[in-house]
């Protein structure tokens, strides 16, 4: 009967392990990205979380055909006139809390602006508001991503 305690606390270890492994890549994998003036599918993104903790967005495909090609032609310095599609456009997010993504950065490829960056996932998992804004997160603009289904 001893023994039943111990395989308790066994799985309740286990169980907390995964949860947290699977805190850590809640935001991980694909997400279509939502023009937040008319509502439209612009791309899919990709988020990866690097060997630091650090999150990064890479536009994977652009769902547009007129886009298909685009270069980053008002993008500053590095990101000059490189192609849209496999540009890592978001980096440097830190996690924060459960499902908040706070510290990065996000190019705006349309207008050539990087603006601080933050992210946070809804409850269910699969929609994700991102904010880009100049100073305080009071100024800026928002878009609810989809997590991607093929």
């Amino acid at each position: 009967m001893q023994l039943l305690p111990h395989i308790r606390l066994s799985l309740l270890l286990v169980l907390s392990f995964l949860y947290t492994v699977s805190q850590a890549t809640e935001v991980e994998g694909r997400w279509i990205t939502i023009d937040d003036r008319d509502g439209s599918r612009k791309s899919i993104v990709t988020l990866n979380i690097n060997e630091t903790g650090e999150l990064s967005g890479t536009i994977t495909e652009l769902l547009r055909e007129a886009a298909k090609g685009s270069l980053c032609d008002k993008c500053p310095d590095d990101f000059k006139n490189k192609p849209l599609e496999g540009l890592t456009f978001m980096w440097g997010l830190t996690r924060e809390a459960t499902g908040e993504w706070t510290g990065g950065h996000i190019l705006d490829p349309k207008s050539g602006k990087i603006y601080k960056a933050k992210l946070e996932l809804n409850e269910s998992g699969n929609s994700l508001s991102v904010r880009g804004f100049i100073g305080f997160s009071l100024f800026g603009r928002s878009q609810e991503w989809q997590r991607y289904t093929p």
